[in-house]
């Protein structure tokens, strides 16, 4: 049988192991709530082992064929253990014992990166376990243009359940019949309820091959419908930069950094909707240029969020928030490679495949992305030491007078590299402002908490107030 025909029947008769599978992760998942978690709330183990758990459950659902269930069950238990060192780190950042170190890179990791690595593992080791590793980018391609639908139907799918679970019980209240209404609420029951339906929905949509093809057709048509929008936006803003220079970009946008990341990310969707799986033959002119012009800008917004973000760091130094944005940046300025490649066989107007290089390089920065994103959230990369090292410079080296300085900051958000921090600006002996420096740090160490040091004579607002 050929691939494109197993992936046809990709998910047929899985449906009872996807039930299965389903309950008892939320059976697993009820038993590390009730009986481990509960009593040790800032232990990072147990949240290391639930994430753990609901991961290579979910892997194992979207990998598994009839034919392979087996090495799907290794693969998922192998990208479920990518996650236990980033878990277990960022799990414990999040304890009562760090109060006072910023939440923003476990955030970061639980809420953005972590979904992102998690889907680029699944895709890339189904393609593998499919075609073989490496594996052909129209693979690669496939899966990842598939998951997406499949988890996002299957989520729709459990949420309705939930509801109307609790509308059934809800009915039955107004009955006079309490106990489903009691049982409902029980997380030994809710728990694996949604396991299973969660289970039993990732295997029913894996099997609904009309409906994700439909899916497919209708989000590659948007990408080509949109690319056309997209370049024609991408020469108004190079002919505004032309014509009034960067500044109009920075003085009057808000988050010039973030605006032009996302800029550079649709483009980069946008432009793998119309590429494709790289083996067709290059598209009708019109949708053709208007891909080369959106190549040209993606360089010129990724640039420009880098010098954004230069600008920011330069004025009040590195913090974990802007390490993690300028992470993102420095991996979607590295994407100019493959634009730069894909213009550069655009020579070549009559080649009979489109940007043949496009799609393997799709596939090495997919790794580049999975590797970076795993690196910065594990204990070897410590983005509160950077920031407070940064702050120190951006004080000592006078870029920054003392009175304009945060040193709450320092004091509530970088815990012990914060406290280290305040310790060696008020050793700073020779350095101009050295006694506004220690009054400075003396001010925040007296300090209970950041509205104390910004409000010293202002008690804190109650809880609900404004």
């Amino acid at each position: 049988m050929s691939g494109d025909a197993e992936r046809q029947n990709a998910g047929k008769g899985l449906g009872l192991i996807g039930l299965v599978v389903g309950l008892l992760t939320g059976a697993a998942v009820y038993g590390i709530v009730e009986f481990w978690l509960d009593d040790n709330d800032d232990a990072p183990l147990p949240y290391a082992v639930l994430f753990f758990t609901v991961t290579a459950s979910a892997a194992f659902l979207l990998l598994s064929e009839r034919t392979m269930i087996l090495r799907a069950a290794l693969g998922a238990l192998a990208i479920a253990a990518v996650f236990i060192i980033p878990d277990y780190h960022m799990a414990g950042v999040l304890g009562d014992e760090h109060d006072n170190l910023s939440d923003f890179p476990a955030l970061f990791w639980l809420f953005a990166s972590r979904g992102l690595v998690a889907y680029l593992l699944v895709t890339l080791l189904k393609s593998s376990l499919e075609d073989g590793a490496p594996p052909p980018y129209r693979t690669v391609f496939f899966h990842g243009l598939t998951l997406p639908p499949i988890a996002a139907g299957a989520g729709v799918i459990a949420v309705l359940a939930l509801i109307l679970l609790f509308v059934w019980a809800r009915l039955m209240k107004e009955m006079d019949v309490a106990f489903f209404n009691r049982l409902f609420q029980e997380p030994w029951f809710i728990l694996p309820f949604l396991g299973a339906v969660g289970g039993l929905s990732i295997s029913l949509m894996r099997a609904q091959n009309a409906a994700l093809g439909g899916i497919r057709s209708i989000l590659l048509l948007v990408c080509r419908i949109l690319m056309p929008i997209a370049a024609a936006l991408t020469v108004t803003f190079l002919l505004l930069l032309v014509t009034k220079g960067v500044g109009v970009v920075f003085e009057r946008t808000f988050t010039p950094a973030g605006l032009l990341i996302a800029l550079a990310i649709i483009g980069m969707l946008l432009l793998n909707g119309v590429y494709q799986n790289g083996e067709g033959a290059p598209p009708s002119p019109w949708l053709r240029l208007s891909a080369v012009i959106t190549l040209i800008g993606f360089p010129v917004y990724a640039g420009l969020a880098l010098y954004a973000f230069w600008l920011r760091i330069e004025d009040y130094g590195l913090t974990p928030a802007r390490i993690a944005g300028l992470t993102v940046n420095g991996l979607v300025a590295a994407y100019s490679i493959v634009c730069l490649a894909g213009l550069l066989t655009e020579a070549n107007w009559n080649a009979k495949r489109w940007m043949p290089v496009v799609a393997p390089l799709n596939t090495a920065f997919a790794l580049l992305w999975i590797v970076v994103l795993i690196a910065i959230a594990t204990p070897f990369f410590n983005p509160w030491a950077m920031s407070a090292n940064s702050q120190y410079r951006l004080l000592a080296d006078g870029k920054i007078a003392a009175k304009d300085f945060d040193f709450a900051y320092l004091r509530f958000q970088l815990g012990r590299y914060g406290e280290k921090t305040l310790d060696d600006l008020a050793s700073l002996s020779d350095h101009p402002e050295a006694q506004a420096i220690r009054d400075g740090v003396a001010r925040a160490r007296a300090a209970k908490s950041r509205w104390d040091y910004e409000h010293p004579e202002t008690p804190p607002p109650l809880s609900g107030e404004q």
